[in-house]
């Protein structure tokens, strides 16, 4: 078995939480998840901390960082979920993080981001950390508020982990989910949300194609 990277004390000027749970989670995700959600999680965490720095909001970055590398691993295991991808996974989540010696209320508070990142109308209410995924997420996948993180932060970025071939295979996942389980966020997001003409749409599409 191929070793792990180490942990990164930063991606594309964005500070990495340093602790153990936090290199726990990285470990994971080196091992478990393929390089296109990978990639989409870690991406996901720096749209998050430029959308805080922007928006002045302080937030728990092991929360954030935890939260960002394990929303979407209910992806990888569609057909042994018993529940909607984002409901599963954040139990999983919250199993693990507890395991590697993360406090059970930021453990809850994590998993909480998790289900939340696939509904509407997250609001701070619900933890900044649940917002940042959220807003984070939605820029990532379907460009939505692109200009939050500015030309040079996005181009760092996605130099440092590049989209590749993320929206067929995430639009993939998203399509087998709602093949077995009609009444996830999935659906809602497929059919109502347009995810499929969103992506097309999108300043990453657009970028692209250039």
């Amino acid at each position: 078995m191929s070793s792990s990277p180490d942990l990164p004390e930063s991606i594309a000027g964005f500070d990495v939480p340093q602790d153990a749970v936090s290199a726990a989670t990285w470990t994971w995700a080196a091992r478990s998840l393929p390089s296109y959600l990978r990639g989409h999680s870690v991406r996901t965490y720096c749209w998050a901390a430029a959308i805080a720095e922007r928006e002045g909001w302080s937030f728990d970055p092991q929360i954030l960082w935890t939260a960002s590398l394990m929303h979407d691993l209910g992806l990888t295991r569609i057909g042994r979920n018993t529940m909607c991808f984002e409901v599963e996974g954040a139990e999983i989540a919250r199993s693990f993080l507890e395991r590697q010696g993360m406090a059970s209320d930021a453990a809850d508070r994590v998993a909480i981001a998790i289900i939340l990142h696939m509904r509407p109308n997250v609001t701070l209410g619900d933890g900044v950390e649940a917002v940042l995924l959220d807003r984070a997420t939605g820029l990532d996948v379907r460009g939505a508020d692109h200009e939050l993180v500015g030309g040079d932060v996005a181009e760092e970025v996605t130099a440092a982990y590049p989209r590749g071939d993320f929206d067929r295979r995430f639009v993939a996942a998203i399509r087998r989910e709602v093949a077995i389980r009609r009444d996830c966020q999935s659906s809602r997001l497929l059919h109502e949300g347009d995810l499929v003409g969103w992506m097309a749409r999108s300043p990453w599409a657009t970028s692209e194609r250039r």
